[in-house]
């Protein structure tokens, strides 16, 4: 694999795939290098036993925009998607979260009745800044004045008495408040005005999409088969080094199971990469799909990267990770209404009042307790009401998260894949307590389970590619400051290499698949351009 390309995308991700699919149709030559056996990173789904389970984003806001991309890189077909629904279920209340604006402000009145006006005065700050966010972006710009930049908690603690609805209003949930207004803003548009969908072909067939570009021909899942399970398995294994190619574009290929050791740099050009078997391929430009500290830190030669790009990659926060609990169910045992009305239910375990700051596990402790972690906020979805396909017939998909700090975690790790001891008894503890908690609002749950499979942030951080298992990008909690933007952080300052996946933006505005697709949309066109570098990238703080 000696060739010389227009351009090697590191990672197929959707960031990765929409570059590759993008520079294809305008007939460059493209190599997309992955070390999983499949394309679309953690947008992509795993078989357990006839279930499918999810890697990453159950959905996406923005479908117009996403469509758009596709369009962009060649798939007209249409993408039709569904919108999906959220409802909050602590305090003692059931709070839909992903209504119309109004819908929100009545329906958290009627719990707040004094609280009515400021409620009113949220949501209208709330609207107005996300519009203004919107116009900056069609017009190009990024900054936002410094009366957007607030911290969401400084203004809350102005506008709110009760501390439960500040909470609500702060978090979408029920944690304190942790992001500037700004941030916040967007995120309430995503989920009120612009919406939650999900994709008709799944999260999956969206990947395969993309991938399809490249020549990949995906094998349609059969949910409850077991030889089909046994058959997918060799396939995976069949893949691994073997270029896809004979799509819109011959000439590229997408090579799956395939580790980049390192990204050449040769006089402040890059220039290709060097596998994990040694081998070098040279290439006119690279895009790295993978995360900014894995790329940043690790693939790029040191000297190479300038000391304060060092430096700020090196120390910039990011978001926290998860326990994932992915469980397959007979359908016929549990009673699942709980999901009649949204497929997503945010459950926090009531207590009179609001939870004290800084109460939950101990994450500098060697072992916490399992019930402390079930106490705290947790996601549950029901995924085959989404997405049938999942799951065999007569029976259903659950997914539980909570978040979980990769530090805890990382004691366990013994070397890439391995685990000190104790550590599956520990992670199914920390399951079983989650599985308890959700059975007091999904009556019949235990006795339905038919496969459990349990992620942890080191599995989302050898599995999913994410350093420290951070399944958002940048950390959310900012500290609000003069002249907040919203940076683009596509080109870098190596000529020929930019950067796809949703850290290419410091904050995301437009939820995390799409700005995943449109950095990678911005990367091709940049270097289909031959974009000059940048002199400095602003790393979020």
């Amino acid at each position: 694999m000696s060739d010389d390309f227009d351009a090697v995308v590191v990672g197929a991700g959707l960031g990765g795939l929409t570059a590759a699919a993008r520079l294809a149709a305008e007939g460059l030559t493209v190599l997309v290098l992955e070390s999983d056996p499949h394309p679309g990173g953690t947008a992509y789904s795993y078989e357990r036993k006839g279930f499918l389970f999810p890697m990453g984003p159950l959905g996406f806001s923005s479908p117009d925009l996403v469509r758009d991309i596709l369009q962009k890189v060649g798939i007209t077909s249409g993408l039709e998607t569904r919108r999906v629904h959220y409802e909050l279920r602590a305090f003692g209340m059931r709070v839909p979260l992903s209504r119309p604006y109004q819908e929100m402000i009545d329906g958290l009145s009627k719990y707040f009745p004094a609280e009515e006006a400021a409620i009113s005065r949220f949501f209208g700050h709330v609207r107005s800044m996300a519009r203004l966010q919107d116009r900056l972006a069609r017009e190009g710009a990024a900054s936002l004045r410094r009366a957007e930049a607030v911290d969401s908690k400084d203004y809350l603690d102005g506008l709110i008495e009760d501390l439960r609805l500040k909470r609500i209003l702060g978090s979408m949930g029920s944690r304190e408040p942790y992001s500037d207004m700004a941030l916040l803003s967007a995120m309430w548009s995503l989920l009120c005005d612009k919406g939650i969908h999900y994709p008709s072909v799944g999260m999956r067939g969206l990947c395969d999409l993309l991938a399809g570009v490249l020549g990949w021909e995906p094998e349609l899942p059969r949910p409850g088969d077991p030889s089909h399970c046994r058959n997918r398995a060799q396939r995976e294994e069949d893949t691994i080094g073997t270029p896809f190619s004979g799509g819109v574009n011959p000439a590229s290929r997408l090579t799956l199971g395939t580790r980049v050791s390192r990204i050449t740099v040769e006089r402040g050009r890059a220039t290709g990469v060097i596998l994990g078997d040694g081998a070098r391929i040279s290439a006119k430009a690279v895009i790295s799909n993978a995360d900014f500290k894995s790329t940043i830190l690790r693939l790029l030669p040191r000297d190479s990267v300038p000391d304060g790009l060092y430096d700020a990659v090196r120390s910039a926060r990011q978001t926290h990770s998860n326990l994932q609990v992915c469980l397959g169910l007979d359908a016929s045992l549990a009673d699942l209404s709980a999901f009649r009305e949204a497929s997503r239910v945010i459950h926090r375990r009531h207590r009179e009042g609001a939870p004290l700051p800084g109460s939950g596990p101990d994450w500098d402790a060697p072992i916490i307790d399992p019930s402390s972690l079930a106490g705290e906020e947790m996601e549950a979805a029901l995924l085959s009401a989404d997405d049938p396909r999942v799951a065999p017939p007569g029976h259903a998909v659950l997914v539980l998260r909570t978040a979980a700090h990769y530090r805890h975690f990382a004691r366990f790790r013994s070397g890439r894949g391995r685990r000190a001891r104790g550590y599956f008894a520990y992670k199914t503890s920390l399951a079983h307590a989650l599985l308890e908690e959700a059975e007091g609002f999904i009556p019949g749950l235990a006795r339905a389970v038919t496969y459990t499979d349990v992620a942890t942030p080191l599995t989302f951080e050898e599995r999913g590619g994410r350093s420290e298992g951070a399944v958002a990008g940048w950390s959310w909690e900012r500290v609000a400051r003069e002249g907040h933007e919203a940076i683009e952080l596509v080109r870098t300052p190596i000529a020929g290499l930019y950067m796809a996946g949703y850290q290419a933006f410091s904050m995301l505005a437009l939820g995390g698949v799409p700005s995943a697709m449109l950095s990678g949309l911005k990367a091709a066109e940049y270097l289909a351009a031959g974009a000059d570098p940048v002199s400095e990238m602003n790393i979020p703080c």
